[in-house]
Parts: structure tokens; sequence; C-alpha cells
């Protein structure tokens, strides 16, 4: 009987969990090409994204992304020099504190505004001079629908 709950368990969170393969240095330092890791694929069961969340993303085709995420919905991203500031419905902007990047600084270029519309994200990369991301998408945003999971382990928590 101990059997069967172990393959109980195990079938029960493949259904949820899901493995996914790093692609490139788009996430460096936090995830290597070819590094393995697992994704909740329920990842709006608690609720919604929360920057600073890892998330898998395709937009239709058969490529998947690795982005973290920036700007949540009804917030305002302002790109410029080296810095990224995030402002909040009727709020001020604030500078976004990113202690995953490397101690490199990083060169944005010109100041860009994205206004992130609801049900929707603004997702950069770690490794920011080689990542194509909200900065680079033909249309900026990814909807809630085109993720496909949320990065939970190896440095996540599985119950």
């Amino acid at each position: 009987m101990t059997n069967f709950y172990l393959i109980w368990f195990i079938a029960t969170k493949l259904i949820f969990w899901s493995p996914f393969l790093v692609e490139g240095q788009s996430m460096e330092p936090t995830l290597h090409d070819r590094e393995l890791f697992v994704i909740d694929k329920q990842v709006f069961r608690d609720g919604e994204l929360q920057r600073g969340d890892i998330v898998v993303f395709s937009f239709g085709d058969d490529y998947y992304y690795v982005k973290r995420v920036i700007g949540l919905p009804g917030e305002t991203v302002r790109i410029g020099g080296s810095t990224v500031e995030i402002k909040q419905p009727g709020g001020e902007y604030q500078t976004l504190v990113e202690p995953y990047l490397t101690g490199e600084t990083v060169k944005y270029g010109d100041e860009r505004f994205f206004i992130v519309p609801e049900n929707e994200y603004f997702v950069l990369g770690d490794n920011r001079a080689h990542s194509k991301d909200s900065r680079s998408f033909s249309y900026p945003y990814v909807r809630a629908e085109q993720i496909y999971g949320k990065y939970l382990w190896p440095s996540g928590e599985i119950d």
C-alpha cells in the first residue's frame, strides 16, 4: 500500500509541476545554460504573480522564454540610463532594487516608458546585455494566459 501512496503523490505533483531546461545565457547568473529546474504549472492558484518571480512563457510558437517579472498589471515601468523604476497607480517612481543582477552596471540607453496593461506583465532577463525580453519583443507584455509556469525549484520550496 505504501507504493500506491508514493505513486499517487508523484503523479499528483506531476500534474502541477514540470521540469524545464534553460537554453541560453539570458538569466545568468541566476540560471545557467543547460540548467534543469522545476516549474509550478498552477502559477495563479495562490493569487497573482509577484515582482521578482521567474516565469516560463511562450507566444504560441514552440519557443519558451524564461524571464523575471518586473512590471505588474497597472504599473508603469521607466527604463533609462542604468536604472529601472516602477510607478504604481497614483504613486511615485521607485528605483527597483535588483540583488539578483551581477555587480555590472547595465546601460539601458534612452529613457523608455512601459504602461503594463491589466492581466499582463513586463519581464526582463537577469543578464540584461544578453536577453531578448520585454524591451525587444514586438509587443512588450506577456499575457497571463501565455505563462506556462513559475520557477519553483531548486531554490524555491517544494511541499
